[in-house]
């Protein structure tokens, strides 16, 4: 993490790290003319989130005169960082971040920019303006709300679907007034409704007060409590994210395709993007191969967002080329005969308490958007020798 971040920087950066794992998080990167871009930037699949922290004192002056100062600072100030960086960012593929390292861009034509003000120094006394500031929807999180919206929508997926949520929420002809509350109000309505606003769409009201208890009532529910109990289990597939993640930046991991070293990072980012409820699912599957019960079972099929699919294959590093090779075979045969499925990530691993030679990990990544007669052939060939998965 960069020397130069002040400790708000610091801060966010930290809960950026955490919410969405170090290999999408780039604190402090480099803009125009060797200039910082913004304070923090993440980047994961298709998505770019902007962030822009700002910690101005608020001086209370009796009347509206500090309220407005503090506004221009804090708020409007991030919003012309905030500006200024996506432009930027237009008008190119990819990135250097503060340590030297480069981050390609996803295409620019599917892109999806989520900009995000950070301002303190408001003490919880400063009404917050958010929704359209300068040139477009910047959502705004104060020193209460930073901390319960990173926890608590801690995957790019389930951060983004509810940043995507909120601005059509408030692109309707509905007013909304914010009754002393902010974001994490917003954030316990939604997770109240089942993670939407479609009930406010169909029957919009003509005005709606968010009171500054939705998010204290709704955080201390016995269904978010068990809601983060549920949870507790799909740390285990963010801790395998991490692992191989620490392999990428350090050895590389394998191309499955040409059998070499590579930095490719695509996988791993098909892993980040699975929302926190699916990761309770694979997480239940590999404790599941690495149980007991699980021995007699090889590998197994996930689905994970989109057209990607995943596969779980439990097999000794004794000899890693032929596992490699399986993982391959594996994940040809779920492209070919997984129907909508066009990418495969393949994740190969030995089995707990068998290998004799210590542990290790294989990752692939495969993605065949198109499909043909030649390519039905050879995978009917590849089933005779590995067999059906049970979930095809």
């Amino acid at each position: 993490m960069p020397s130069g971040l002040t400790p708000s920087e610091k801060f966010v950066a930290q809960l950026c790290e955490r919410a969405f794992l170090k290999l999408w998080s780039h604190p402090n990167p480099i803009g125009k003319k060797g200039k910082e871009l913004c304070d923090s930037l993440v980047v994961c699949g298709p998505h770019v989130i902007i962030i822009s922290v700002k910690e101005i004192e608020y001086k209370d002056t009796g009347d509206r005169t500090g309220y407005d100062r503090w506004v221009k600072k804090a708020l409007e100030g991030s919003a012309d960082q905030i500006w200024g960086a996506e432009r930027w960012l237009q008008g190119v593929g990819e990135i250097t971040r503060a340590d030297g390292r480069r981050v390609s861009l996803p295409p620019h034509d599917k892109r999806k920019y989520h900009r995000i003000a950070v301002a303190l120094g408001g003490k919880d006394s400063v009404p917050i303006t958010w929704g359209e500031l300068k040139s477009g929807f910047v959502h705004v999180c104060d020193e209460k709300s930073l901390g319960i919206l990173f926890s608590v929508l801690d995957t790019i997926t389930d951060f983004t679907n509810f940043l995507t949520a909120s601005e059509g929420f408030f692109s309707g002809d509905m007013g909304v007034i914010f009754d002393g509350g902010g974001i994490e109000d917003l954030l316990g309505l939604y997770l109240f409704e089942g993670r939407t606003f479609e009930r406010y769409s169909e029957k919009s009201p003509d005005l709606l007060i968010i009171t500054n208890d939705h998010w204290r009532g709704f955080s201390s529910s016995v269904e978010f409590m068990e809601m983060r109990k549920e949870f507790s289990i799909s740390l285990l597939w963010d801790k395998l994210i991490n692992h191989l993640t620490e392999d990428l930046l350090t050895d590389g991991m394998i191309n499955h395709e040409n059998g070499k070293i590579t930095n490719n990072d695509l996988a791993l980012t098909e892993m980040a993007l699975l929302s926190r409820w699916a990761r309770v699912e694979f997480a239940e599957k590999l404790k599941q191969l690495h149980s007991k019960d699980g021995q007699k079972t090889r590998a197994s099929l996930l689905r994970g967002e989109g057209e990607t699919a995943f596969v779980l294959l439990i097999a000794s590093s004794e000899d890693r080329e032929a596992r490699v090779q399986e993982l391959c075979l594996r994940s040809l045969v779920v492209r070919g005969r997984l129907s909508g499925c066009k990418t495969v990530v393949g994740i190969a691993t030995d089995r707990s308490g068998s290998s004799k030679i210590g542990y290790s990990h294989d990752i692939g990544y495969m993605h065949l958007p198109e499909w043909d007669d030649e390519w039905d052939i050879k995978v009917t060939e590849m089933q005779k020798i590995l067999g059906y998965f049970s979930e095809l």
